[in-house]
């Protein structure tokens, strides 16, 4: 039963179910993998276990969780962990340097793993359109497009576009903050009010220069005389990746200092005011500019060492 031998149950991914077990020698490898659904088994260190299901596991994960045996969140009579205890105690098993590797991989795993059910769907819409282009029915790359294109263009483009803020909204759920707060700050980004800075002509204090060998341009704004440089954020991910965990400090500093009957106004408000300013003007430069760097990088390997760059790719696969 599993009341017996399950201490936690909990998705691992998007293929596999995690069990935290009281006793994992008592499991049968061969008649776990002959029940229907089950793609594999594969026994963990200690007492845990890995059962690979594929794209069901939510469904199975919800059917297990709902057994009356299950009540209480997975955990034993003698009492359980959560997910998140689990993570802690393994995270606390390491030492040094493979603590902070493990914290930094999972951090970035759990801000883009919600993610993959959306990225595929939209993925396959552009995919689709690339076969109709294929076969000469649409062209998407001419000038004048017609309107259910433009319609189908934005129903993939809403992911990407907004990927920033999913991300921001995963990776503040991770750090513990307020996800609404995270999504909030990127989406100042990508208002028309922001992106709106560039017109020159409704504000003459910005001043734009065409980027060398592009049809793009780089335009900065005066701010109360700061130099802010702009730049259109859809689809960046690293400004919330580095944004979040300098939100993190703040956020939680600020719900130590701030009583506790006032801070449901005054932690929002006053991380608005640091942080908000703080991307704009320094984190999201900075994230384009290690984007750029690591586009550019890559574009030049593959342009001028092809072999180099098929011999690095695999070595940096794991972090990609």
């Amino acid at each position: 039963p599993l009341s017996e031998v399950s201490q936690i149950v909990h998705v691992n991914k998007f293929t596999a179910l995690r069990f935290e077990l009281n006793d994992a020698s008592v499991i049968d490898k061969d008649a776990v993998e002959a029940i229907d659904g089950v793609m594999g088994a594969v026994p963990q260190s200690g007492d845990r276990y890995q059962i690979i299901i594929g794209g069901a596991v939510q469904g199975v994960y919800n059917d297990i969780m709902n057994l009356p045996q299950m009540a209480g969140g997975g955990s034993a009579p003698s009492g359980g962990q959560s997910d998140a205890d689990v993570k802690a105690a393994v995270r606390a098993k390491a030492r040094g340097k493979n603590a902070l590797i493990d914290a930094f991989f999972e951090y970035l795993s759990d801000s883009f793993r919600p993610l993959l059910p959306v990225l595929l769907g939209a993925s396959l819409i552009l995919a689709a359109l690339a076969v109709l282009e294929a076969f000469g029915v649409v062209d998407t790359h001419a000038k004048v497009i017609p309107s259910w294109l433009g319609f189908t263009n934005s129903m993939w483009r809403a992911v990407f576009y907004f990927l920033p803020a999913m991300v921001a909204y995963n990776a503040s759920k991770k750090l513990n903050v307020d996800p609404w707060v995270g999504t909030t700050i990127i989406l100042a980004l990508l208002t028309p009010n922001f992106t709106g800075l560039m017109n020159t002509t409704s504000f003459p204090t910005t001043t734009c220069t065409e980027i060398f060998g592009t049809d793009r341009k780089q335009c900065v704004a005066n701010i109360l005389g700061v130099p802010l440089q702009l730049s259109d954020y859809g689809g960046q991910v690293f400004v919330p990746l580095l944004m979040v965990p300098i939100l993190a400090v703040v956020y939680k500093g600020l719900k130590k200092i701030i009583p506790s009957n006032v801070q449901m106004v005054f932690v929002p408000f006053i991380s608005f005011i640091i942080i908000m300013p703080l991307t704009a003007f320094l984190i999201g430069p900075l994230s384009i500019w290690i984007g750029n760097g690591l586009g550019g990088g890559l574009a030049w390997l593959n342009g001028h060492a092809p072999i180099l760059f098929a011999i690095i790719i695999p070595i940096i696969y794991p972090f990609l």
